[in-house]
């Protein structure tokens, strides 16, 4: 029945107000837009300490009754006369939950004159208002009026929003049958509605749908009533408070019309290949989009702000969006607005003794071991004192990374010790270097010394391995370096330090 009386009962117009794009009014109670992300926070008012059917349970601070609060709302405005509470649905029709704000706030006329005679009522607006007007007594705001008011933050700039509510008005027993009226500022003013007494239990109240251009990434959400705007006028009951995006908006109420789409996006646009990127949509007016990226994967989207939109190989790209409301569109192409950088050089991985040697000339270096972040290892060399999988992502000067591997590397034990029957000492050295129980049964072997760039700096050739060896390193400048021997057999390395 919803969607029913969505149709028959479809008023629509334009504000005067630039950023606002137009406003519709329906004549029901249930909401338009199901499933929403409401940016609004207790837009039912049903969190609050206030107590029901009482005009002294006031939850404005300026009245001489305030003693509760709604969450997430401020009141402003109004006076020590000013009677805004909570009334149950034994008074008036409650939307959403159990609570809807009722803004009393005594008398007021809207015009100069005394009553509502200005007042020129276009579908779901009402203009015709002096400023100054509506003007109530000192004792519920004057010119002020009585607000309730709350920011929202974390809009896109350009994003078209929709507020979504409903209205409707104290009743008392069919003593106000006649509307009332209420003020809307979302940042450009106030747009003035008008709001019907909505009996209890079977009143039909008014939703509201404003939908308007995001000028912040925050706005202030303002509901503001003056009072009674005649004898027989009601005054604004609110409830089920909703800001939600354009894309969020039910498709069975129409484009705006008239109202032109104006495409654009935005999008980290310099990537590394074989990485994703995602567009932020800051179309205005659009209900619908088809992108287009030739040379992505996948290259086309109809999503509002796509993601994972991914570049497998180096070059400028093109990217297209067209939007549409279905009355109008627009077209937007940037071309070469995808740059991907070129592949980073690549990288591989070298073995000499227990240390590890990747290709030099990248920005920067991180060394893993079994899978595992090895914590400081970030200099294209690394010295493996365990055996296992290591591997190296290294990151050029664009920030695009590239890995490389090397697997079941044996890592040997250096210092006065005996693993494997290999024993150096002393460990750090100044001149010589004593080497034991290099390879026991007596083979030749070569012994090779490398620094840590992988260049060999002493090399001797031992024709009995099972006796001991005095190497002289005096020569060698402070550093740490690495021994090999090899002999028919075997091969055993290890490292030391020259201080």
């Amino acid at each position: 029945m919803k969607k029913i009386l969505q149709l028959l009962l479809l008023l629509s117009c334009f504000s005067s107000h630039a950023q606002i794009v137009c406003i519709y009014c329906y004549d029901q109670n249930d909401s338009v837009s199901d499933n929403v992300n409401n940016l609004i926070l207790n837009g039912g008012f049903e969190n609050t300490t206030c107590a029901f059917n009482s005009n002294s349970n006031t939850f404005c601070p300026n009245s001489a009754s305030y003693n509760c609060d709604i969450a997430d709302w401020t009141c402003t405005g109004g006076g020590s006369g000013t009677y805004s509470c909570f009334y149950d649905s034994n008074f008036w029709y409650v939307e959403e939950g159990t609570h809807s704000a009722y803004f009393g706030n005594s008398f007021c006329p809207p015009c100069p004159t005394g009553d509502t005679a200005c007042l020129i009522n276009t579908d779901c607006e009402t203009t015709g208002i002096p400023a100054g007007y509506p003007l109530n007594g000192a004792a519920y705001g004057g010119a002020l009026g009585i607000s309730l008011e709350q920011t929202v933050n974390g809009l896109t700039p350009g994003a078209t929003y929709v507020l979504e509510f409903w209205a409707g008005g104290e009743s008392y027993g069919g003593g106000f049958p006649d509307p009332g009226l209420f003020g809307v500022d979302i940042g450009f003013g106030y747009t003035y509605l008008r709001c019907h007494p909505t009996q209890s239990y079977i009143g039909i109240g008014t939703r509201f749908i404003v939908e308007f251009n995001a000028t912040s990434t925050s706005h202030t959400i303002k509901f503001t009533n003056w009072g009674h705007i005649c004898y027989t006028c009601t005054e604004l009951v609110l409830d089920d408070v909703r800001l939600y995006t354009l894309a969020e908006l039910s498709p069975i109420v129409p484009p705006c019309a008239g109202a032109n789409v104006t495409v654009l996006f935005t999008a980290p646009n310099h990537i590394c290949p074989g990485t994703c990127t995602g567009f932020v949509n800051l179309s205005v007016n659009a209900t619908s989009f088809l992108w287009s990226f030739p040379g992505a994967n996948p290259s086309v989207s109809t999503d509002v702000s796509p993601t994972n939109i991914c570049y497998n190989t180096p070059g400028t790209y093109a990217v297209s969006l067209i939007g549409s409301n279905g009355i109008t569109s627009d077209t937007l192409t940037l071309n070469n607005y995808i740059t991907v950088y070129p592949y980073p050089a690549p990288q591989g991985i070298a073995q000499s003794g227990d240390t590890l040697f990747a290709n030099q000339g990248a920005i920067s270096y991180q060394w893993f071991h079994d899978g595992n972040i090895l914590n400081g290892a970030t200099n294209y060399y690394y010295v493996a004192i365990e055996g296992g999988d290591y591997n190296v992502v290294a990151t050029d000067n664009n920030n695009c990374e590239v890995e490389a591997a090397i697997f079941d590397v044996v890592a040997s034990v250096s210092g006065n010790s005996t693993t494997r029957g290999f024993l150096i000492y002393p460990n750090p050295v100044s001149d010589k270097l004593n080497i034991k129980n290099i390879i026991p049964g007596g083979e030749k072997a070569k012994l090779a010394v490398y620094n840590v760039l992988g260049e060999k700096v002493l090399e001797n050739f031992l024709e009995n391995t099972s006796m001991p060896v005095t190497v002289n390193v005096s020569s060698l400048p402070p550093s740490l370096y690495f021994i090999e021997l090899i002999s028919e057999t075997k091969s055993v390395r290890c490292h030391f330090t020259k201080k």
